[in-house]
């Protein structure tokens, strides 16, 4: 088997297409899927057209057989998978959809990946969202509380890998990272979405006025995190990524209304907050921390970075990209 090769699923992801571009950048094979087209170019961190990577349109509610038929032809040391529908507060209106993906045809691809005796270590992409609201430091092992359907959909499948790794010895590890951002965003997200109202002179919806606490970490510490994890990681652990700095969305979004010289007031509308919506992550990251990790990029440069990238890249997004739009 080649230690060189590697699977991932959701691969068209923020995360997923940051990681491919950190595993070509250390001369990895890559073999991987996603249920769209691959993105267009100013989306990607990579050169689609790289020899070394491969790339199926495929669902993993739909393909099961075709996607594990080609895993087992790939023979990958490490299968890391991204895929999940992962919006929370859409998932209040579509729950059936978050709960089909992540709570019923995750367990079951983990499952056949089992059943293939193909010795690759799974790299579950999973999220804070698991513990719910809570104010109090939060550790690899805090109980899981979700307050969200989506939430709830992403507890099943981290806890099958639990038991199976528990009493069938299935190799896997988990990550949880912080709120991830950086380059190639989409631009429904809070960073890119801010940088683009205060570019184009738009109103910026505040949900709850921005009260919500959260660590932002550049997706490139994410990745280099989760290399380390997959390559020394013991198995059946979880690991936290993420930064010591807390702050609002208030205070985030009135950084970088400062960086591009707007007034914040009038760049800002105050709305409703999300139904569910937690008020803070505190996460813990000694344990990666352990392994000698440590964030690098400050929040202030990696705002510089995406505020760069999407001006970069204005002419290039279309109206429709600053909104989420749910596929089935």
């Amino acid at each position: 088997m080649n230690k060189n090769k590697a699977v991932i699923l959701g691969v068209n992801s923020f995360s997923g297409n940051s990681f491919a571009n950190y595993l070509l950048e250390k001369n990895y094979k890559i073999l991987c899927f996603s249920r769209s087209s691959i993105e267009k170019d100013h989306y990607l961190r990579f050169d689609k057209k790289n020899q070394k990577f491969k790339f199926y349109k495929k669902d993993i509610n739909k393909d099961l057989k075709f996607i594990i038929k080609k895993i087992k032809e790939f023979k990958p040391s490490f299968i890391i998978n991204y895929a999940a529908q992962s919006m929370v507060g859409e998932s209040w209106e579509n729950p059936e959809d978050w709960l089909k993906t992540n709570s019923y045809s995750l367990p079951i691809f983990y499952n056949e990946i089992f059943k293939l005796n193909i010795k690759s270590r799974i790299v579950h992409i999973s999220t804070p969202e698991v513990y719910g609201n809570t104010k109090n430091k939060i550790y690899e092992n805090s109980i899981y509380h979700p307050s969200t359907p989506y939430a709830l959909s992403r507890v099943t499948a981290d806890q099958y890998l639990s038991i199976m790794n528990k009493f069938k010895k299935l190799d896997y590890i988990s990550m949880r990272a912080a709120n991830v951002y950086g380059e190639c965003q989409k631009l429904y997200r809070i960073i890119p979405k801010t940088i683009f109202a205060c570019l184009s002179n738009k109103k910026l919806s505040l949900h709850g006025g921005g009260k919500s606490l959260r660590s932002f970490i550049h997706i490139d510490d994410v990745s280099r995190a989760t290399y380390i994890a997959m390559k020394k990681g013991k198995s059946g652990q979880i690991f936290h990524v993420t930064t010591e700095k807390m702050v609002s969305i208030k205070f985030l979004v009135k950084m970088i209304c400062k960086k591009l010289n707007k007034n914040f007031n009038s760049i800002v509308k105050i709305t409703a907050d999300r139904v569910g919506k937690d008020s803070s992550y505190n996460l813990s990251g000694n344990k990666i921390k352990k392994y000698g990790w440590r964030p690098q990029i400050e929040l202030s440069e990696g705002l510089d970075r995406v505020i760069k990238w999407v001006k970069n890249n204005e002419g290039n997004f279309k109206k429709k990209e600053l909104s989420y739009i749910h596929k089935k």
